[in-house]
Formats: structure tokens, C-alpha cells, sequence
């Protein structure tokens, strides 16, 4: 093997040693509303009852919330966890899924979750939909509804091939419904977005459209369900509410 050689197959054994450490899987956590954390290996969930490899906890209820890394709402009920696969039971049967797919699991009350519905019409700019949130929680939103802007009719994911730099949020299409918190830098929506609060203060809700005072052209509406839970973010983090 020459020296050209040789340089080649050690860089292509330095890859594979960085791949292989960039792809170890983090570890799983359990998060106690007094700051105490179980991290390890998830083996089991049966209910109230966590298992890892470094230890187990009982909890004070089977009731959570699981929340998939897709954009979805997730389902609630009792959960459960073997053999690489999370499973819900709600008391419409049972939902399905792989660990690999799962943000988080959040035990927590559904007295203790925040559910809204707000009217946000497209002339109106930011609307303080009077939901105060709190930062570290899990916040889904989901749009539904048309609206009429200068450059045609959409629904909440907007007009895909108009944006303008003088928009309420520049980087969002036309009629995009979006968000914000405070005067936190807004965040595009959609018909539905999924994540977790970074910041309190209050929800302010918009249909992206030109910044100017003049709304001709501008009409109609987008109805907006917003659900706020006690619960963080992770791989997969499973969170007991403080609220218990």
C-alpha cells in the first residue's frame, strides 16, 4: 500500500469512527417534578410503572399524553412501552408506535390542559388569542379555513410561491397563518404545528399579509384550536406534570 493509499483508508476510518459516535443513541430520561431524573435505557412502561436499566419509578397515575416527533396532536391514555414500541390505550382502542418516532410522554391530568378556540381573520394582524402560555410546555395548533389575500385564496399553509419581505413574519408564504409570543420572534404555522414553548407571556396568532394599513383584497378567516400541555421536549423525554 502506498502513501496516497494509506491517507485514503485512514480519512475513510476516521468517518466511520465519527458516524458510528455521532449515531449512539442518547439516553432516555425520566423527569420528576421535583428535578429528580431516572436516565438510562427505557425498557418497560406498564401504566404508572417506568423501568429502565438503571432503576425503576411508580408514578402517581396511569393518565398521559404522548406526543409523536411528527406534527400531530398525539393521543392520551395509558401508556405502555415493550419491545420497541409505545402503545396507547384510549377508550377508542389502542394507537401504535416506534420509539424512534416519539418526542415525549407527558403524565399529566387532562383538568390540567389548556384547550382554546380562537377566530382569526386575515385583515386583523395579530390577534391576542388570551391564552397566556408558559415556557417548557407543549403547545399543538391546528388551523382550519380559507381566506381571500391580494394574490388568490388559500387555506393556513398559504400561498406557496408569493412571500414578501414587508409581511407581519417575512420568512412565511402569503396567507400562512403564524404566531408568536410577546414580542418573541414569530414562528410560521401552518394548518397545524407542534412544540414546546420557549418563552411565557401571551399567545398572539396572524395571517401573514403585507405590513401596511390598507387590508383591500384581504378577507375571511382561519378557526384555530390551541391545546397547551405541561410536558418538555426530548428522546423520547417522559415528564410527570407538576401538576399532579
Amino acid at each position: 500500500m502506498n502513501f496516497h493509499e494509506h491517507r485514503r483508508w485512514m480519512f475513510i476510518l476516521g468517518l466511520a469512527v465519527l458516524f458510528a459516535a455521532g449515531c449512539k443513541r442518547k439516553p432516555d430520561r425520566l423527569v420528576m417534578p421535583d428535578g429528580d431524573i431516572l436516565s438510562g435505557r427505557l425498557e418497560l412502561v406498564d401504566g404508572a410503572r417506568v423501568v429502565m436499566d438503571t432503576g425503576e419509578r411508580m408514578l402517581p397515575t396511569e393518565e398521559a399524553r404522548l406526543f409523536p416527533r411528527e406534527n400531530s396532536a398525539g393521543c392520551r391514555g395509558r401508556v405502555e412501552f415493550h419491545d420497541g414500541e409505545f402503545v396507547v390505550l384510549t377508550g377508542e382502542g389502542e394507537s401504535v408506535f416506534d420509539a424512534g418516532d416519539v418526542a415525549s410522554v407527558v403524565w399529566s391530568p387532562a383538568s390540567t390542559e389548556r384547550r382554546i378556540e380562537v377566530k382569526v381573520p386575515a385583515s386583523a394582524g395579530w390577534v391576542d388569542t388570551g391564552l397566556r402560555v408558559t415556557a417548557g410546555e407543549m403547545l399543538v395548533i391546528r388551523a382550519k379555513g380559507s381566506v381571500s389575500m391580494e394574490t388568490g385564496t388559500c387555506g393556513p399553509d398559504g400561498i406557496d410561491y408569493f412571500s414578501t419581505a414587508m409581511a407581519l413574519v417575512p420568512g412565511a408564504t402569503n396567507g400562512q397563518l403564524v404566531m408568536r409570543v410577546n414580542d418573541d420572534a414569530p414562528v410560521a404555522v401552518g394548518s397545524g404545528w407542534t412544540g414546546e414553548v420557549t418563552e411565557d407571556g401571551e399567545l398572539m396568532l396572524a395571517v401573514n399579509r403585507p405590513n401596511r394599513e390598507s387590508v383591500a383584497g384581504v378577507g375571511g378567516f382561519y378557526v384555530v384550536e390551541v391545546v397547551e400541555t405541561p410536558g418538555v421536549v426530548g428522546y423520547p423525554t417522559l415528564y410527570l406534570s407538576p401538576n399532579w
